[in-house]
């Protein structure tokens, strides 16, 4: 493993300075999404992601979102993201600390215990962008069929 720059051990501690704010304020965003689209039982979704995913699929297909909401869409996305695949795969949230790898000093879900590679991790946020770009360029992005395509590749890994 090669060394960090002295511009990457900075960020590096940044990232794991803000990373429990980060992983403390996943719950709440979510939960105030899923209270926000009118769903049942929203703090269900710190336990149950997945019977959250046809709703918010549903709703992502019947949208039409402008730029400067963009982030606010992603953030949660992302984090619904990570949290599903987190109890699919029995997973853990964590800054990569690997260099040059893809996800490098970035807040990931890796450590999957439900995956023949227990060194896979993916960006839910790089995730959760693709299908915001692929909606927006088709008019009709789906959530499953990008997330269930993930879960592929992880177990494939």
């Amino acid at each position: 493993m090669r060394s960090l720059t002295l511009e990457e051990q900075q960020e590096l501690a940044r990232r794991k300075m803000g990373f429990d704010s980060f992983f403390n304020e996943r719950l709440p965003v979510l939960k105030d999404f899923m209270e926000r689209l009118d769903l049942p039982e929203p703090a269900m979704v710190a336990i149950d992601a997945k019977k959250y995913l046809p709703p918010l699929d549903a709703f992502l297909k019947a949208q039409t979102i402008a730029d400067e909401d963009r982030n606010w869409i992603l953030t949660r996305l992302g984090y619904f993201i990570g949290e599903l695949l987190v109890q699919k795969l029995n997973g853990v949230w964590f800054t990569n600390e690997v260099p040059d790898s893809r996800y490098f000093l970035q807040y990931v879900v890796g450590k999957f215990t439900l995956t023949s590679n227990q060194g896979a991790m993916i960006d839910p946020f790089y995730i959760a962008d693709v299908c915001l770009s692929e909606a927006t360029a088709e008019g009709q992005g789906s959530l499953s069929s990008i997330i269930n395509e993930v879960i592929i590749e992880l177990q494939r890994a």
